[in-house]
Parts: structure tokens; C-alpha cells; sequence
């Protein structure tokens, strides 16, 4: 495993979109930008990712959809929605509407408009984009027990088959459940050998423990850790990535499943972990 020599070893936003341009084909970046497109990549190669209920590519189709014959719960994407905007999630349908996590009301009309706003590319920054259902995802009990709310992540950064760094991303109050370190999210360092926390900080702050709940963090060990790097390896052969940040959940009943692949991944993990990237991406 190449070893890093920590801060001196920084990659800088320069640094690294030289690294992308060199090494990450522009066929690959494409693929990875596109959901739908990658889902089916990943399938192709047996990694583990979360299937679809429908996919919607037009307005006739969303329009030709029986809503009585969806599920109670799913989670409706945006095909090339950017940083988790445009998502929309239903948590169960006690009686004519669905329910989000919260227990706010997600009537048919809602759904609807919101189908209409994906299409029109109102998430993506594009003339008109596709949508995806998927099946909720339910957090493992023992990510769910280190996190506030929402749905906690792992970021595996892999230049080719290696991982070279990895963090876990714990939504708090102040990120408002989501996993966005921008927003205030928790960034734990995860060794890599062993999958133990060493770690953790929001913002410049370091954490020992979640701040909303007490829960200790540092010296906790993130389940399934030889499978997610498993599949984090394999993601590079499967897009034709040379450099990417592989995004993993872990479900309740599936285990890990890889929710994104990125192909131009954030440098704050450096932070997180105290590790440079610099020397892992030289030839």
C-alpha cells in the first residue's frame, strides 16, 4: 500500500485537476456523471449499488406512470444531479400520500412537480435531464447509532485498483441530516487497514465524539470494511477512472452499496485525515 508522508504530501486544486485531465478519460468522466449509465457499469462488473424502481427519461413517460403500483418507500434522483440536490424521499404511505423521514406529507401532486423539475434539468444545471427511483436506503444500526440523522457515508479515494485515503461523513443538526462536510457535517479519517476511526473534525474543530449525541467516534470500527474496499477497488476497472472518489453506504439488509463515483473528488479529506495526496498520484 503506498504510504503517505502527511502534510508535506498536500495535493492541491491545481495539482489535482492536472491529475484528472491526465488521467481520468473524458468517455469515463462522462459515464460517472450519468447515474444511470454507472449503476449499470457497476452491475456489469457485480459491485453492489442500489437498484432502480423506474427509471423516467421524458415527460410522456413520467406521465404514463401508475403511481398506485409504486412503493411505500423509495428516494427520486436526479440522473446527473450534482452534490445531492434535487433529491426527494419517501419514508413509508400511511394512508393517500407518502411521508418523508420527517413525517411531512409527499402527496402524488408533489411528486409530480418535483418529476417535473428533474426533467427540466432545474437540479443538474442541463436542458433537461432523466430521473431515478430507488429503493430507501435503511443506515446499518451501527452507522445509524455514530450519526444524528439522515444517511452517513464512507469517501474511498482509489488512484486505479488502490485505496489511498478514507473517511466517514456523519450528518449532524447543523448539516440537516445531510452528509456535506460544507454544511457541517461530522468528517471522521478511517484507518485503512483496520477500518477504525482516528480521528474526527467539523470544520477546523476536532471531535472526539458526535456533538449532538455524545456518541463516542474515535476508536469505533465501520463495518463490512474489507468489502468496501472491495468494491472501492474495482470501481476504477468498472468506469475506466484512473483517479476517483468512490461514495459507499452500508443498507440495513444489502450492506455496502457504492451510491456515487466520482471522477473530480473533493481534497478535504486531506484534512479530514491529516494525510497528503500528492505522492499517491505521481507516476
Amino acid at each position: 500500500m503506498t504510504r503517505l508522508r502527511g502534510w508535506d504530501g498536500l495535493l492541491g486544486i491545481n495539482a489535482r485537476n492536472t491529475v484528472i485531465a491526465r488521467d481520468n478519460p473524458r468517455e469515463a468522466i462522462r459515464l460517472v456523471n450519468d447515474k444511470y449509465a454507472t449503476k449499470q457499469a457497476l452491475a456489469e462488473a457485480g459491485i453492489p449499488s442500489s437498484p432502480t424502481i423506474l427509471f423516467a427519461q421524458s415527460r410522456r413517460q413520467a406521465a404514463d406512470i401508475d403511481w398506485t403500483r409504486m412503493p411505500d418507500e423509495w428516494a427520486l434522483k436526479p440522473n446527473h444531479g450534482l452534490g445531492g440536490n434535487g433529491i426527494l424521499l419517501a419514508a413509508g404511505r400511511p394512508a393517500h400520500a407518502w411521508q418523508s423521514p420527517s413525517g411531512k406529507p409527499v402527496t402524488v401532486a408533489a411528486v409530480k412537480n418535483h418529476l417535473r423539475q428533474i426533467l427540466d434539468g432545474e437540479f443538474s444545471g442541463r436542458l433537461r435531464d432523466e430521473a431515478l427511483f430507488e429503493p430507501l436506503i435503511h443506515t446499518h444500526p451501527a452507522m445509524a447509532r455514530l450519526a444524528h440523522q439522515g444517511l452517513p457515508d464512507i469517501r474511498v479515494i482509489c488512484v486505479r485498483d488502490e485505496p489511498i485515503l478514507a473517511m466517514l461523513r456523519l450528518p449532524t443538526k447543523d448539516s440537516g441530516g445531510r452528509a456535506n462536510l460544507h454544511q457541517r457535517a461530522i468528517g471522521a479519517a478511517v484507518d485503512l487497514r483496520t477500518g477504525v476511526i482516528t480521528q474526527a473534525r467539523v470544520g477546523d474543530r476536532p471531535v472526539t465524539d458526535h456533538p449532538d449525541t455524545g456518541t463516542r467516534l474515535v476508536g469505533e470500527k465501520v463495518p463490512y470494511w474489507i468489502q468496501i474496499l472491495g468494491a472501492a477497488s474495482r470501481c476504477a476497472d468498472a468506469t475506466g477512472l484512473h483517479y476517483l472518489g468512490v461514495d459507499i453506504v452500508i443498507d440495513a439488509t444489502q450492506g455496502p452499496l457504492v451510491l456515487e463515483v466520482n471522477a473530480r473528488p473533493g481534497l478535504q479529506i486531506q484534512n479530514i485525515t491529516g494525510r497528503g495526496l500528492d505522492a499517491a498520484t505521481r507516476r
